[in-house]
């Protein structure tokens, strides 16, 4: 089965869960009560959804949070209310008009208005100084936030785009107090405090995140937990504690290896879904350090990697399985593989590849580079992908130490530019080009750009393709994009992985989707035990 029939396959299968199509799931009816116990790979860095930028910090902080709009559990990637009941959309005055659900609390017990949506979006859109919007250019096509009563928000638009829904939608959105961000603005990375279907109770560094039910929560007879656990471990761990009965899964996934094993030993005990991912690793060298502001030498270890034989080799063993660009491969939006054999690093020779990347690194007078590589000490997967590249720079003289640091140092290096390279896990939450490259564009633009280069080709063609109606003129600014990437190497995909989620078979209610980003509030999901 080719990676697009995989997609199509995994939508469906989506559609018919939700749809009760299949009669084990129609005959299902949610169960209250329990304590979900989890695996999570890391730590938060800390606790500001706005600011966060890796899956592990969303894992932990999810659940206690709402948002405007959600992607529907069950029906991915369709969009429905969360905090929104209803909403209008009007081209004509470029402004979409949200009627919020009435009733809504904090866990504090003072009620949720339109003021908390206009000042959570106020700091995501125009941070004040001193915040951290991690997605700051996702909301660069809104030119104005309107309070029109305690449960109307009004957001008017730069520009006409259908696609800020999706924007909306992000998890990562988290509505916070407006009585306590202006008491103090940056209280989100200290004190979790939402309306989200659980109550955050305790966390302990290193070990276990505790939340308890939220009896005030607005949607009727959610959630259906009493509690959630989430244990930090890593690895084979994980595994370990799934055949254990310890926890019930880690939503992000396990090793295919680990898949099988558990499959083996605990037969109907365990479900496994399976399918590619909207999450693919990346290098990234700082342009403006030494010897990295020389388009040669970035180039150069761009040429060295062997893409098309990553896959074949890595992918027996690891979720490291597809080559690609910054599309995901077989998508709707991505080159096909005769096309991205057309870009610098994509060639289907890879000697030749090395020979010219011997060629520049002499004509830059650095045949003999050394440098550091900064990777995440997170699941053994990132660690893996560190050594995979390492390989791939000794085929033609080079040395990269191999400079392993926990998540918040990392994260630290990532946010201040304090690296040579470093290698970046890049997660989307839907196909959607003007967000995904929003990873490659120039720093000055994006935040999630961590290669501190300026290039206003790049973004002239991020932007043109953001307005862009014609599919085909569209694709054509993406491939020019993609070309132009490729050739100045300030940042390189590498790699996209598959998803393997293995829960116990008593976890119910969640949704398997291509994100690791989506459905992690834990709103729907129930123990049938």
């Amino acid at each position: 089965m080719n990676l697009r029939h995989r997609l199509s396959t995994l939508v469906l299968a989506t559609t018919i869960a939700a749809t009760g199509t299949f009669s084990a799931i129609a005959q299902d009816q949610p169960k209250s009560g329990g304590t979900l116990r989890y695996a999570v790979s890391d730590d938060p860095a800390d606790f500001d959804c706005h600011s966060a930028n890796h899956f592990a910090a969303l894992m932990r902080l999810a659940p206690h949070y709402s948002t405007l709009l959600r992607f529907k559990p069950g029906a991915y990637p369709e969009i429905d209310g969360d905090l929104a009941e209803s909403w209008q959309a009007d081209p004509a005055t470029m402004s979409y008009t949200f009627n919020l659900r009435p009733g809504v609390k904090f866990h504090d017990g003072t009620p949720l208005t339109a003021k908390d949506v206009a000042a959570t979006y106020e700091r995501l859109a125009f941070p004040p100084e001193g915040v951290v919007s991690e997605r700051i250019e996702a909301f660069r096509q809104i030119a104005n936030i309107e309070t029109v009563d305690d449960a109307t928000v009004r957001f008017t638009l730069k520009a006409w785009d259908t696609s800020v829904l999706g924007t909306f939608a992000s998890p990562w959105n988290c509505v916070y107090s407006a009585a306590l961000l202006a008491s103090d603005p940056d209280y989100p990375k200290r004190k979790v405090m939402g309306s989200g279907p659980y109550k955050f109770d305790d966390f302990v560094s290193g070990s276990v995140w505790k939340a308890s039910r939220f009896d005030g929560y607005f949607r009727p007879g959610q959630p259906y937990l009493d509690a959630l656990e989430s244990y930090t471990m890593e690895g084979p761990a994980v595994a370990n504690a799934i055949q254990a009965g310890q926890v019930a899964t880690d939503f992000r996934g396990v090793s295919p290896a680990s898949a099988e094993r558990l499959k083996g030993a605990m037969g109907e005990g365990v479900a496994v879904e399976s399918g590619p991912s909207l999450t693919h690793f990346l290098v990234t060298f700082n342009s403006t350090k030494r010897p990295f502001d020389d388009e040669r030498v970035r180039r150069a270890l761009n040429l060295a990697i062997d893409r098309w034989g990553a896959a074949k080799a890595l992918g027996t063993t690891t979720e490291m399985r597809f080559p690609g660009g910054i599309f995901m491969p077989g998508g709707k939006f991505a080159s096909s593989d005769e096309e991205l054999k057309q870009f610098a690093g994509f060639g289907g020779d890879i000697e030749a590849a090395r020979a010219e990347a011997r060629r520049l690194l002499k004509e830059a007078g650095q045949e003999n580079l050394t440098f550091n590589l900064t990777v995440r000490n997170g699941p053994p997967i990132v660690v893996d992908f560190g050594v995979f590249l390492i390989d791939q720079w000794r085929q033609i003289g080079v040395t990269a130490n191999n400079q392993v640091v926990e998540t918040p140092p990392w994260a630290a290096a990532i946010n201040s530019g304090d690296f040579e390279a470093i290698t970046d896990i890049y997660s989307a939450l839907r196909e959607e080009p003007t967000e995904q490259m929003t990873k490659y564009i120039s720093y000055d633009q994006s935040a999630r750009s961590a290669g501190r280069f300026t290039d206003r080709e790049l973004d002239g063609l991020w932007t043109k393709q953001t307005t862009e109606t014609d599919e085909a003129k569209r694709k054509e600014l993406l491939r020019a994009f993609e070309k132009r990437l490729y050739e100045k190497s300030y940042s390189l995909p590498v790699v996209w992985l598959e998803r393997d989620v293995a829960m116990a078979s008593a976890l119910r209610g969640w949704t398997f989707s291509p994100s690791n980003f989506l459905y992690l509030d834990q709103s729907s999901t129930w123990l049938a035990e």
